[in-house]
């Protein structure tokens, strides 16, 4: 009997299928995304706005050139070091980076391979030290760090110039702002550097409930009465006697509380455009943990001292230190990247070490983890006292509760944590530490998934937003916003970086997250 006939063509069959499948997967992508967007809110971060006119601060020029160029490659020309089996090869670094320096600048490249040294190096303007290309350079203290193993320009104490100044008007300059008034403007031009200055008056002290902070029967200061407080900026244009700044204001200024000025200055010698990156440092008999006290071990692996500018830190392995990262005040533009810090042990009491002090401004910290012991505590990243904005730290790892991100003490200004799931706190540490009080204002949270507090000083605002993901509610009285869900755009940071004009090309083919950028 003969089979009967096929109605359809193998090829006709093959197509439907073909098509039935392309259909059931762009379906099931669809269906994916659409969840994942639900997942997401989209949230419109240029429309937060207090009762007050507060608004987001601008935290995008955090970092190496207000994070608008990519770090460099390897400079040329450059030097490649030879140790020779030396018991200590810091003075054949330092002959290195000396001469390179003295031709211009440009790279010192260190061998493969693990070597003893002491702590005392550094840089100055247009060097650059590196590990080997191949990787797996090594630097081991022979002694404990009693100074920085790197210290990225000059250790001086100099003090700015200051030159005109003139009062500001304003009864109130939100935070976000990017101008203000003065009675004078005469003596104020385009690309001049300013500081807008502010004074602790007792009224202001008394708004923010410091004024009678006592531990164990002893009076503790805050901020004392009158302390000028200053946060770096620049001129972009002077019209009559309205000055525009370039970087939008993270502090809200109010006149009646603060005595506030606009006052140029000319800054001492700087050091700029120096890095170390690709390569490890370790202390084998190790200093995490030390006892604050001790001098012989609380020096900084890496240290941005005061007027060093458009620098950074990338691609670094450190080990047993019990500061990893000092970046001193009026240190500025700098980034610190893609590095792990190994805590190897805790901490003996109550005073708790740093991995990162930030007490600079425009500082960038994004993609370092802190590995090691889960129960080593520190302050993963904190700001010192009156530490002006923008800060940004994107990315951040810890291996516990045991480690935060924690501005420390004394009205920190703008500061944002953002894609972490580390313990974070914005918070008034009251009598802590010699009355360490309101630690932050002007701060950010952004799709925070960790244990959060964030609280707001009574003449200032600190913002959560998308905070709480995984069901750790953000707790405290700041303005909280979306929380128990993340918000679009992802980050912040690079949603306000894009409307500066400045793209940052996230695609596997760019190197390290965030390598790549193009201006408009």
């Amino acid at each position: 009997m003969p089979l009967p006939r096929q109605c359809f063509s193998r090829r006709t069959i093959f197509s439907v299928v073909a098509i039935f499948i392309i259909v059931t997967v762009t379906v099931t992508c669809a269906t994916y995304f659409t969840l994942a967007r639900k997942k997401h809110h989209a949230f419109d971060w240029t429309k937060v706005m207090s009762s007050r006119g507060d608004v987001i601060p601008d935290f995008s020029y955090a970092g190496y050139h207000n994070s608008a160029i990519i770090l460099p490659s390897i400079a040329a020309p450059n030097i490649t070091v030879s140790f020779n089996n030396s018991v200590d090869v810091r003075p054949a670094i330092q002959a290195a980076i000396d001469s390179i320096a003295s031709s211009g600048g440009g790279s010192v490249i260190l061998p493969a391979g693990k070597w003893s040294m002491t702590a005392g190096l550094n840089l100055s303007s247009n060097v650059v030290v590196t590990g080997s290309v191949s990787g797996n350079t090594v630097l081991s203290l022979s002694e404990k760090p009693s100074v920085p193993v790197f210290t990225l320009g000059s250790s001086n104490t100099a003090k700015p110039k200051y030159g005109f100044r003139s009062n500001i008007t304003n009864d109130y300059v939100p935070i976000g702002s990017s101008s203000v008034e003065v009675v004078d403007s005469s003596g104020f031009a385009v690309d001049q550097l300013v500081y807008v200055a502010r004074i602790a008056t007792e009224s202001w002290i008394e708004a923010n409930g410091m004024s009678n902070l006592v531990r164990d029967g002893a009076s503790q200061t805050w901020i004392p009465e009158n302390k000028r407080f200053m946060t770096p900026n620049q001129i972009s244009g002077v019209y009559g006697n309205n000055i525009t700044l370039k970087i939008p204001l993270t502090d809200n200024i109010e006149l009646d509380y603060l005595q506030p000025e606009l006052i140029v200055y000319t800054p001492p010698e700087t050091n700029s455009e120096m890095g170390i990156q690709d390569l490890s440092i370790e202390v084998p008999y190790t200093c995490s943990g030390a006892s604050l006290n001790d001098k012989t071990c609380n020096s900084a692996a890496v240290h941005f001292p005061s007027w060093t500018a458009d620098s950074w830190a990338s691609g670094l392995t450190l080990k047993g230190f019990n500061k990893f990262f000092q970046i001193d005040q009026d240190a500025t533009r700098i980034t610190v990247q893609n590095t792990t810090m190994n805590r190897d042990k805790d901490i003996s009491g109550s005073a708790l070490p740093f991995d990162i002090m930030i007490q600079g401004s425009q500082v960038l910290v994004q993609d370092c983890e802190q590995v090691g012991i889960s129960s080593a505590r520190c302050f993963s990243v904190a700001t010192g006292s009156l530490t002006p904005g923008p800060n940004a730290v994107l990315r951040h790892k810890t291996q516990s509760d045991s480690q935060s991100i924690y501005p420390h003490q004394r009205w920190a200004q703008g500061l944002l944590v953002e894609d972490t799931s580390v313990a974070t706190y914005f918070v008034n540490r009251n009598i802590k530490g010699t009355g360490q009080g309101w630690s932050i204002n002007g701060g950010v949270g952004w799709n925070i998934n960790g244990y959060c507090e964030f609280e707001s000083p009574p003449t200032g605002i600190n913002w959560c937003i998308g905070c709480g993901e995984n069901g750790s509610e953000p707790k405290g009285n700041a303005t909280l916003l979306e929380t128990g869900q993340r918000v679009e755009p992802q980050s912040l940071f690079q949603a306000q970086l894009q409307n500066r004009g400045v793209y940052r090309d996230d695609s596997s083919d760019a190197g390290e997250k965030g390598d790549l950028y193009h201006l408009t």
